[in-house]
């Protein structure tokens, strides 16, 4: 059952990843590449489609739409809640905001959500499961084995190189002042040394600042440096400490100006 359970965690995932990219566009009329992680996958909703599947299924058998609507609207909730205090406290980033949207609470999670989360339950468990699950314990034993090896191996490394680049990007820009510091020395000694005009001096300190840290911040990532900027192309702003320097450098790379 595990390996099962390993494919259908995965697909609803990439099913939670099509309906919000689909609900975005939708609502702002674009499309936006949703999800923590690089691939087409959101764990939210895996996870949270695996953990009712298996309360319905082995915890309370006899249940009706109603209690899974409410179970669903509550559990979905609270996991949204703690997941967002989570992200927000380990990177100071958050990937989706609803302090626009009425009956919020800190902009974690509101109302409306949480009943079309309680309505995503009902589709789980009524239209969804009764014919997902089948088919996959129709696939036989070792080729699921093997399905769910490769599914966990591509998940792992991209969970990995995710929180590699969060931290690596986090860590470099808010060290960026230090390491604008020291080449202002360099660059204030070749105002004082040469005998080019001021203005000249001036958009060339610019230029070295800039340089600099666009090495600065993209030399770790390496040839990762596209999937870097896909990771942070999701993130929607930061917050706390530094804030304001990391969301500059965020907007540059979503619009492409940073390489």
């Amino acid at each position: 059952m595990v390996s099962t359970y390993v494919i259908y965690f995965m697909l609803m995932s990439f099913i939670g990843y099509l309906y919000e990219c689909l609900a975005m566009i939708v609502w702002t009329g674009k499309w936006d590449n949703r999800g923590f992680l690089y691939g087409p996958v959101i764990p939210i909703y895996g996870g949270c489609a695996l953990a009712g599947t298996l309360f319905f299924t082995y915890v309370i058998k006899d249940f009706t739409p109603l209690s899974v609507f409410l179970i669903a609207v509550v559990f979905s909730a609270v996991v949204e809640y703690l997941v967002h205090y989570y992200l927000e406290k380990a990177f100071h980033a958050y990937w989706w905001d609803y302090s626009k949207s009425p009956l919020n609470i800190n902009g974690r999670i509101c109302l409306p959500a949480s009943l079309g989360f309680g309505l995503a339950g009902l589709v789980i468990m009524y239209l969804i499961n009764p014919y997902l699950l089948p088919v996959i314990e129709k696939i036989p034993q070792l080729l699921r084995d093997i399905i769910s090896l490769i599914m966990v191996f591509i998940f792992t490394a991209d969970l990995t190189l995710t929180l590699c680049v969060l931290s690596t990007f986090i860590s470099r820009v808010e060290n960026l002042e230090n390491r604008i510091n020291e080449h202002m020395d360099e660059i204030i000694g070749s105002v004082t040394d040469e005998s080019k005009g001021i203005n000249s001096y001036f958009y060339s300190a610019f230029d070295k600042l800039e340089n600099s840290g666009r090495k600065y911040i993209y030399r770790p990532f390496g040839i990762f440096s596209d999937y870097a900027r896909g990771i942070l192309s999701r993130v929607k702003g930061f917050r706390g400490k530094s804030a304001a320097k990391l969301n500059m450098v965020l907007n540059r790379v979503k619009n492409r100006i940073t390489r």
